[in-house]
């Protein structure tokens, strides 16, 4: 049961424990390198950017599962990967909005003694600004991806391919009432202790004095 859990069903085999922080890994690091990106857009060309803000904000307000099947409706990915690419641009949606808010809170006497020291803009930017909104956002970014880890086990245990697959698998076994009560909460409780573990590294991450901006 355990092996199930963590590698997946037999035969048609739903992902279990392992694809999911894989997906969630892939997921969250893409949408905060884009995220990223975006934030910087936006702040260096607020107006300019209006339409990519709205695109955010449009993107916020679908739901994961119909952005799903609009990617794997209306492109020619494979279905995993219309999933994965689901998953970034509804990660990047809020994780790019949470660091743009951050980095146009940066302060500007920041930016004057960075000018005094001889630290050029291009410099100024990569080691002051963005690893101090990265510091600054973390606790909000760790909510989210808390959020995102939910929504991609359970994607990753139905299938993104065939929701139905688990009920099929159900279906077809012999196994009692109690022993999928028992399955089940297992299966809680296995991903109860990986969402915990991820908000404790958070947290210890958020604590580390060498994050700028954030004090140990």
């Amino acid at each position: 049961m355990i092996v199930n859990l963590l590698i997946g069903l037999p035969q048609d085999r739903p992902g279990g424990l392992l694809l999911t922080v894989l997906v969630f890994i892939a997921a969250a690091s893409g949408a905060v390198v884009a995220g990223m990106l975006y934030a910087v857009v936006c702040v260096c060309f607020p107006r300019a950017s209006l339409i990519l803000q709205a695109a955010s904000a449009f993107l916020r307000g679908v739901p994961l599962l119909l952005l799903i099947f609009f990617i794997a409706q209306t492109s020619a990915l494979r279905v995993a990967l219309a999933g994965l690419l689901a998953l970034i641009l509804y990660s990047f949606s809020h994780a790019g909005e949470i660091l743009r808010s951050f980095l146009a809170s940066y302060p500007a006497q920041f930016a004057q003694q960075a000018r005094a020291m001889g630290i050029g803009p291009v410099r100024e930017w990569l080691q002051l600004r963005v690893s101090w909104t990265f510091g600054r956002s973390l606790g909000a970014l760790g909510t989210h991806w808390v959020s995102l880890l939910k929504d991609t086990g359970a994607l990753v245990i139905l299938g993104v391919g065939e929701l139905t697959s688990v009920a099929k698998v159900l279906s077809e076994t012999t196994a009692s009432y109690d022993r999928w009560i028992t399955v089940l909460l297992t299966a809680a409780c296995v991903y109860l202790v990986t969402t915990l573990a991820l908000i404790h590294g958070l947290r210890v991450l958020q604590n580390r004095p060498t994050i700028v901006g954030v004090p140990p």
